[in-house]
């Protein structure tokens, strides 16, 4: 993990010790990270599996808007899908200042892909209390479909190109793009987004992957 930012709150900085030893404990099947809401960026990640690193824009920063202040001190796990097509069981926690305001946010994302192959008996430990349950960006922003075709016009227009028009690199950096705006983090967006590119899921997948090696 690169330097702690100085401008930190020490609220956050507490935290950190925490995120380090659950992710010792479950290493390696779960990642921490801690989300800064004041900068907008990842403050910190501990046992590096969505390949993101401390310092870029956090995805939630990008939708939520005035609406942190709604924030619960827990979201209920739910799911989503990594780079690599391993779907992570998640939970984030609500970091308040002084005067009860969000200024962090906590996340454990663990690979149940270890746990695909084992018993029945794991179903308790895997399943989520509702099939409804959203994560963070999902409760907070609307009309995210609206937001794939717009980043999509917008790839479109810088590279004077059309949908039908493009090229297998050109459709592998426009899958990226979507992926650094954050846009993997609803559940049907894999879906979406290949039906929109005229691909297969499993190719957008293989373009994330071959990005991220």
């Amino acid at each position: 993990m690169s330097e702690i930012p100085p401008a930190l709150h020490p609220k956050l900085v507490a935290q950190l010790p925490v995120l380090q030893g659950v992710a010792q404990l479950f290493h390696p099947y779960i990642e921490t990270v801690l989300h800064d809401l004041e900068s907008g960026n990842i403050a910190a990640i501990y046992n590096n599996l969505s390949k993101r690193t401390p310092g870029d824009r956090s995805a939630i920063s990008k939708f939520v808007g005035d609406s942190i202040d709604e924030f619960p001190d827990v979201f209920e796990p739910y799911y989503k899908t990594n780079w690599d097509g391993k779907k992570f069981k998640c939970v984030s926690i609500t970091i308040r200042d002084g005067s009860g305001m969000p200024i962090g946010l906590m996340c454990f994302n663990f690979d149940t892909s270890v746990f695909d192959g084992m018993n029945q008996s794991l179903t308790e430990l895997l399943a989520v209390a509702s099939n409804q349950a959203q994560n963070p960006i999902e409760q907070f922003t609307e009309d995210w479909q609206a937001r794939v075709n717009e980043c999509i016009r917008n790839y479109l227009k810088e590279n004077h190109a059309t949908l039908k028009a493009l090229n297998k690199d050109q459709k592998r950096e426009a899958v990226n793009r979507l992926y650094n705006h954050g846009l993997f983090n609803y559940r049907s967006a894999a879906a979406y987004i290949s039906e929109r590119l005229n691909v297969s899921r499993a190719t957008v997948y293989n373009y994330l992957k071959e990005e991220k090696e």
